[in-house]
C-alpha cells in the first residue's frame, strides 16, 4: 500500500478515480475549508475517513493509503499520441537523483504544459512519497515514461519533428536568445555531473543561463522552471 501526504497531493488524488484509495487519514484536530473539502471528496467516493493522534511528519495532518498505482505510461502509447501532436515540449531529465528535484520537475512541467517527461530505467530516483507530495499534486497530471536507452529515444524523437536542446552550463549559447521551434525536447542532467557525454552528444543544441552572481550554478529544478517559462513564450 502506498500513502500520500500532504493537502494538495491528497486532494489531487481523491480527484484521480483510477486511483483505489483504501482510507483517507486525517490528524485530530486539523480543521478548515481543505480538510471539509477532503472529507467531502472521500465521502463521494464512499472512501473509509480515519483520525489518528498521530501526526506524520510534514503532512500537514492528512494522508490517503492507496494500493499499488503505477505512475509510469509505456513510452510506445505516448509516443503514439506524441506523433499526433504540431506543437509539442517534452523534458527528458538524464539520471536526476534527488526526490525533491523530481517532484519540483514535476511541478513546472505540469505548469508549463509539458506533454511528456522521459527518465532512463536506471539510475533516477523513483516516484516515492517524496517526489508526489514536493510535486504537489501535479503529479496527477504529467506523463511520466521510463525508456532504457535515452540515446535511442532522443533519436526517435527526431525523426518526428524535434528540436533537442540539452542544458549546460559551458554551453555558448544563451537560452534567452534562442527561437524555439514547435516541437522541442528539452535535456536535464543529473545534479551533479550534467549531462552524460553520449546523451549529450545526440542534442542538436547546447543551451545556458547566464549566471551573474559568485555561484556559478543552479539547482536543477530551478533551471527546468527557468528554461520551460522560456520556451513556452516564444
Amino acid at each position: 500500500m502506498e500513502r500520500i501526504i500532504g493537502i494538495n497531493p491528497v486532494t489531487e488524488a481523491l480527484l484521480n478515480k483510477e486511483k483505489n484509495i483504501e482510507k483517507l487519514e486525517l490528524y485530530n484536530g486539523v480543521k478548515g475549508e481543505h480538510i471539509q473539502k477532503l472529507k467531502d471528496l472521500a465521502s463521494k467516493r464512499n472512501i473509509k475517513i480515519f483520525y489518528t493522534g498521530k501526526k506524520i511528519e510534514n503532512s500537514q495532518g492528512v494522508a490517503v493509503y492507496i494500493s499499488n498505482f503505477e505512475y509510469y505510461k509505456e513510452f510506445d502509447e505516448v509516443y503514439e499520441n506524441i506523433l499526433k501532436k504540431d506543437k509539442s515540449l517534452i523534458l527528458i531529465l538524464d539520471e536526476i537523483q534527488d526526490p525533491r528535484n523530481f517532484g519540483a520537475i514535476i511541478r513546472s512541467a505540469e505548469v508549463f504544459k509539458v506533454d511528456l517527461i522521459i527518465i532512463p530505467e536506471r539510475n533516477s530516483v523513483r516516484i516515492n512519497e517524496t517526489v508526489v507530495k514536493t510535486s504537489t499534486g501535479a503529479i496527477e497530471y504529467v506523463d511520466i515514461a521510463k525508456v532504457t536507452n535515452l540515446s535511442d529515444t532522443i533519436n526517435k524523437l527526431k525523426k518526428i519533428g524535434y528540436w533537442v536542446y540539452g542544458a549546460a552550463g559551458e554551453a555558448n549559447i544563451d537560452y534567452n536568445t534562442e527561437k524555439y521551434p514547435d516541437k522541442v525536447a528539452l535535456v536535464l542532467g543529473n545534479e551533479g555531473n550534467g549531462i552524460r557525454k553520449k546523451v549529450r552528444e545526440h542534442c542538436d543544441k547546447l543551451i545556458k543561463i547566464p549566471m551573474y552572481g559568485k555561484i556559478n550554478s543552479l539547482n536543477v529544478s530551478v533551471a527546468t522552471g527557468i528554461l520551460l517559462s522560456r520556451i513556452v513564450n516564444i
